[in-house]
């Protein structure tokens, strides 16, 4: 399978280098490595732990459709939670990274990652890359 990178996945990635949220470190041997392991999708038994992968859910609980999340603790050099919004179709779509922040800042990531998804289903995304 596929994984595309998107250009809200690639901003976010810069703003989170930026910010020194993730070292190099990190990204090439825990964030990268994970990632790939979206190519075998739900092969890997990562993906059975609810503390890696995870079904998205709205501001009322209620599931997002073909949205999940990739979740990582205590990461980078403010050992922080990176959470990354991925859009499970025929191809597995990367749609932003950021650190978990309080209930509403993880509400509004979310009303965001619907909106993303949407705008993927109609093909009006841009593509930056695929892995």
């Amino acid at each position: 399978m596929d994984i595309i990178i998107t250009q809200w996945a690639l901003d976010s990635y810069l703003d989170l280098k930026h910010i020194n949220s993730i070292s190099d470190q990190d990204y090439k041997t825990i964030i990268r490595p994970d990632v790939l392991l979206l190519k075998s999708y739900p092969s890997d038994p990562k993906f059975q732990n609810s503390k890696f992968w995870s079904i998205a859910t709205d501001y009322a609980s209620n599931r997002i459709p073909d949205g999940y999340k990739m979740k990582w603790h205590n990461i980078g050099n403010g050992k922080v939670q990176l959470r990354l919004p991925v859009g499970l179709f025929t191809e597995v779509v990367l749609c932003g990274a950021y650190v978990k922040g309080n209930t509403n800042f993880e509400k509004r990531k979310m009303a965001i990652f619907k909106t993303h998804l949407e705008l993927i289903r109609r093909n009006q995304f841009t593509e930056c890359g695929r892995l």
